[in-house]
C-alpha cells in the first residue's frame, strides 16, 4: 500500500508537462493471466486481451498512450486489434483510439454513453460501432470471454465494469481508486451512493482474484475491499449526521474516518467527500 500511495502522490503533485520526465511515462505491459495483460503508462491502465481471433483493448487513454500500447502489443503478437471497449465516456479514457480503428477495430460501450461520447468538440473520440443495453454484454473472442457489466451510475452515468469470468479478472475504472481521497474538483459527476452500490454488487456478484484499477500500477481484491469499507463508513457517518439534523458545514467539520487517515490526501479532501456524499443521499445521484 505504501508504494501505491507514494505513486499516487507523485502523479497528483505534478503537472502534465512534468509527468513527461517521470518514470510513470515508461510503458509497462504486465501479464496477469495467460493472454491477459495490464498496460500502464502516464497514470492510466488499460486491459489487453490476446486471443487466437485477435486482440481486445479496454480504454485507449489518449493518442500517445494508444501508440505506445500498440507497439507493446506488437511485441507479443502479430494479431490485429479487433475490439476496443470504452469503460466509460470520460475523454481522458476514450480519446486516442484512431490507431486501432485504422486496423479495423470495432468500438463498444454501454448505450448510455452515446450522447456523452458525441460531445467531443476536438473529434478525438472514435465513435461507437456497437452498444449494449441492460446489465451484461458478453464478448467471446477465441478462447477468451470478456463481459461488460453495468451496475448503474457511479463515477459517471454509464460506466461498465470489465469482467473476465473464466480468468477471474476485474477492471474497475474511476469508481475504484484505492488509498486516495480524490481531489474535490474530480467529484462533480461522482454519484457516491451509486459507487457504493457498484462496489457492493461487484463484491457480492463477481468472482475475481485479480483487480486492475484504471489509474494505478496495481490493485488487488484486498484493496477493492478497503475501498468498499471507506465508502460504507462515509455513507454511514453522513447518513447518521443528516438524520440527526446536522448541516453540511457541521458534517464537514465533524465527520472523521480515522481508520482511513493513512489514505493520501485524507486531511485535505475528506470534507469535500462528506459534502458530495450528502448530495448523493439527498438527490439519489
Amino acid at each position: 500500500m505504501k508504494r501505491i500511495l507514494t505513486a499516487i502522490a507523485a502523479v497528483t503533485a505534478i503537472t502534465t508537462t512534468a509527468m513527461a520526465a517521470d518514470d510513470d511515462m515508461k510503458p509497462v505491459m504486465t501479464e496477469l493471466k495467460d493472454g491477459v495483460y495490464q498496460f500502464h503508462m502516464a497514470h492510466y491502465s488499460s486491459l489487453v486481451v490476446i486471443s487466437d481471433e485477435g486482440v481486445l483493448v479496454v480504454d485507449p487513454n489518449s493518442e500517445f498512450r494508444a501508440e505506445a500500447m500498440r507497439a507493446e502489443i506488437a511485441k507479443l503478437t502479430d494479431q490485429p486489434v479487433v475490439k476496443v471497449l470504452y469503460s466509460h465516456p470520460h475523454f481522458d479514457h476514450s480519446r486516442g483510439g484512431q490507431i486501432f480503428k485504422a486496423e479495423g477495430a470495432e468500438f463498444v460501450t454501454h448505450a448510455g454513453c452515446i450522447e456523452l461520447l458525441g460531445r467531443d468538440l476536438e473529434n478525438r473520440v472514435v465513435q461507437l460501432d456497437v452498444t449494449y443495453d441492460g446489465e451484461i454484454h458478453r464478448i467471446e473472442l477465441g478462447e477468451k470471454v470478456v463481459e461488460m457489466r453495468y451496475f448503474g451510475s457511479n463515477d459517471g452515468q454509464c460506466n461498465s465494469a470489465i469482467y473476465m469470468p473464466e480468468d477471474k479478472v476485474l477492471m474497475a475504472v474511476d469508481w475504484h481508486l484505492q488509498g486516495f481521497v480524490n481531489l474535490p474538483g474530480r467529484l462533480n459527476t461522482h454519484d457516491y451512493v451509486g459507487s457504493l452500490n457498484t462496489l457492493r454488487r461487484v463484491t457480492a456478484e463477481l468472482d475475481f482474484d485479480t483487480v486492475i484499477s484504471g489509474h494505478m500500477h496495481q490493485s488487488s481484491p484486498e484493496q477493492l475491499a478497503e475501498d468498499l469499507a471507506f465508502n460504507e463508513a462515509l455513507f454511514k457517518a453522513v447518513s447518521e449526521g443528516l438524520a440527526a439534523g446536522k448541516s453540511i458545514e457541521e458534517l464537514k467539520e465533524t465527520v472523521k474516518l480515522p481508520e482511513f487517515s493513512h489514505w493520501f490526501m485524507y486531511e485535505q479532501n475528506l470534507p469535500a467527500h462528506v459534502e458530495r456524499m450528502a448530495y448523493s443521499i439527498w438527490h439519489g445521484h
